[in-house]
């Protein structure tokens, strides 16, 4: 039995790179800078803190006096600085090249602004595959922590405390587990019943009597209801006030300390594996309600406990297409990123929260792709690619996309589903105007459909979503194929802007995805339709993308659509907007229906404007897409594309041609 229980309390803080400035702000007003005024009033209270790159930098350039105070803290002993990866990526997706860089880069700025060698490292989002190991020890990071049910699924009973080695191929590294009881404890329960859990851990030998708490620093005042509950209700304060009057039994520490004075308790060998809820986000929506059924029949038993999880966080790049295409060129701009600057663009596209999605907006937020693809065409214009068309198995189905690379844009075409666009590079404005999002079920729209969640506020991911908006029904649909560019439909009637945004009109599947055979000359592709007879010739010159479809089979559907979805970034901004032949049509938003042979989207925030000119009048109709999904706050709309429908008689006798320009806005 133990004579003292060790307590570690780890607070990890991260905005995303690309996040909006007024959330920075808003959050270190809430949590960041009130969690610090605490502690600086009490010197005593030792507190291990982890800040990522993209949150250090805005902290440096917004508040540095906020840094300096840390680095008093630091200086004093009273700061723990934790490491990690300096842009927050998940260590698995990386090459191993990049993960030592990040590692680097963290590492001299902890050192160089605070004066802190630190051997610890935050694992984000408590990815964990034992494959780490041998990088992360060569890379001079001595422990890290994940959560204690890692352990649990690694054959670990119960609550492990203390620390635990890991290792691979010879090489070690120091596993805290981070107690999962406290985060749910911590700060919706009275402190008092906080310490009676600790006193638990009296109960075991002295190296397993170490308790770590580690968790967001966003949860400490910018999560719904907690800055009155923490600051305003002073919980924080009374909760360090009654853990340093039980000194007796509880002593607060750091784990540097607990390294320097305890034992390890052994080798661990862990699965792979993230905290509980990440796996389970990783799911299809069918898989976990499967999930729901096996927690409930097997509760909290050693058996629940140890067996029964959901999936791996790798399943969020087969869940979402838009998340492994961000992938796979991140993955590009790896292997031929050869300079400091191109190396810093593609360090940030690989941070983390625009990859996955779970109770935080993540992947459905337009901002944050924004960001990643901004980084890498960012990347890739630093090293100058040469102009031309080539061919590269990008999402490794076993058939290649072709790329077209001017000087002003970077197309990606896929032939073998119908020749669609699925990316296109407006060098320029840094923005790849194909970022755009597919609308598919997920788990929490039960909650919609059932009406539920309508109270005020969310403490916890597991508390029953707060529906933010009215009528969110009317928005739950999904779509049956990806909403790129480029696609063609064969209709027989034109559907009206609401039909298209409901998916109320006739899709054939077969037509979309079809299959083409493509020839490629300097900056032409030909594409060929063997089973419907419509093929389509791409031609990529400068700023221009001319394209020509024809039929070649007269056919019993009398009109050929082709559908466009453009990431237009927000629905009613001033700045943006839709026009014909010089006139205002409406905003990105805008659901609307007219005929012409031209349509013109301009964007004055970001400087450009994008011109489709067609050969003969066409029906167009606009309509704009919204997802319905989960943030922290609750489920509410977000605007992913606006969708344009070009719809024409089927091109039998003539060809239908469409010149797509790109320029500059000049203010």
């Amino acid at each position: 039995m133990a004579l003292k229980v060790k307590f570690v309390i780890c607070l990890h803080s991260h905005q995303p790179v690309g996040n909006l400035d007024f959330v920075f702000e808003d959050v270190y007003r809430q949590s960041y800078a009130p969690f610090l005024n605490v502690f600086e009033n009490m010197p005593e209270i030792p507190v291990s803190l982890h800040y990522s790159g993209p949150l250090l930098e805005w902290l440096d350039e917004h508040h540095p006096d906020y840094l300096d105070r840390i680095a008093a803290m630091v200086d004093r002993g009273q700061a723990e600085m934790v490491g990690g990866a300096f842009y927050e990526p998940i260590l698995t997706l990386l090459p191993t090249k990049d993960r030592v860089a990040q590692i680097q880069l963290m590492q001299q700025y902890l050192l160089n602004r605070f004066q802190a060698d630190s051997s610890g490292f935050w694992l984000a989002e408590r990815v964990w595959e034992q494959g780490l190991v041998e990088g992360l020890a060569d890379a001079g990071v001595r422990y890290t922590l994940v959560d204690h049910t890692h352990f649990n699924y690694g054959g670990f009973e119960g609550v492990p405390g203390g620390y635990y080695t890991a290792e691979d191929r010879g090489k070690a590294v120091t596993l805290f587990p981070i107690n999962e009881n406290l985060r749910y404890l911590i700060p919706f329960s009275e402190p008092e019943k906080v310490l009676a859990y600790l006193k638990t851990f009296l109960s075991k030998p002295d190296d397993e009597a170490i308790v770590v708490y580690a968790d967001d620093g966003e949860k400490f005042g910018s999560w719904p209801g907690t800055f009155d509950l923490i600051y305003k209700g002073k919980w924080l304060r009374r909760f360090l006030d009654l853990a340093m009057a039980n000194g007796d039994w509880l002593e607060l520490t750091s784990m540097e300390d607990i390294l320097r004075e305890n034992r390890s308790n052994g080798l661990a060998y862990l699965p792979d594996a993230s905290y509980r809820e990440m796996m389970e986000w990783a799911l299809e929506p069918d898989q976990q309600v499967s999930l729901d059924k096996l927690y409930e029949d097997f509760g909290d038993s050693p058996v629940q406990q140890a067996f029964i999880r959901g999936g791996s966080y790798r399943n969020f790049r087969k869940k979402y297409p838009e998340s492994f295409l961000m992938y796979a060129r991140m993955l590009s701009l790896s292997r031929k990123a050869n300079t400091e600057e191109s190396r810093t663009f593609l360090y940030r596209s690989q941070c983390n929260c625009a990859y996955w999605h779970g109770v935080f907006g993540g992947i459905y937020l337009p901002h944050l792709r924004n960001a990643v693809f901004e980084n890498i065409i960012a990347g890739e214009k630093v090293l100058n690619e040469l102009p031309g068309i080539t061919a590269t198995d990008l999402d490794l189905d076993g058939r290649d996309e072709w790329i077209a690379n001017t000087d002003d844009m970077k197309l990606i075409f896929d032939p073998d589903r119908g020749g669609r666009l699925v990316s296109w590079d407006l060098k320029e404005q840094l923005t790849n105007f194909q970022s755009t999002f597919t609308r598919r079920q997920e788990y929490y729209h039960r909650y919609v459909i059932e009406g539920c969640g309508k109270g005020s506020e969310m403490t916890g991911v597991h508390d029953v979503p707060v529906l933010k908006e009215a009528d969110l029904k009317k928005d739950l649909v999904y779509d049956s194929y990806q909403r790129l560019s480029l696609l063609e439909h064969r209709l027989k009637q034109v559907p009206s802007p609401d039909e298209i945004r409901i998916l109320e009109f006739p899709v054939d599947l077969s037509f979309v995805r079809r299959p083409m055979t493509l020839t490629a000359s300097i900056d032409t592709l030909a594409m060929v339709d063997q089973q419907f007879g419509v093929n389509k010739s791409i031609q990529v010159e400068g700023n221009t993308l001319s394209v020509e479809i024809k039929s070649e089979q007269k056919s019993e559907f009398p009109l050929l659509a082709m559908e466009w979805n453009l990431f237009t970034l927000s629905p009613d901004a001033s700045d943006k907007g839709f026009f014909a032949n010089e006139k205002f049509i409406g905003h990105a938003g805008t659901e609307s229906a007219l005929k012409g042979d031209n349509l013109q989207f301009r964007d004055e925030y970001r400087g450009f404007c994008i011109t489709f000119q067609f050969s003969e009048g066409v029906e167009i109709r606009l309509a704009p897409l919204y997802t319905v999904n989960l943030s922290e706050s609750g489920i509410e709309r977000v605007f992913q594309n606006s969708t344009v429908f070009f719809v024409a008689p089927m091109p039998f006798d003539r060809p239908l041609r469409i010149q797509v320009q790109y320029n500059q806005l000049i203010s």
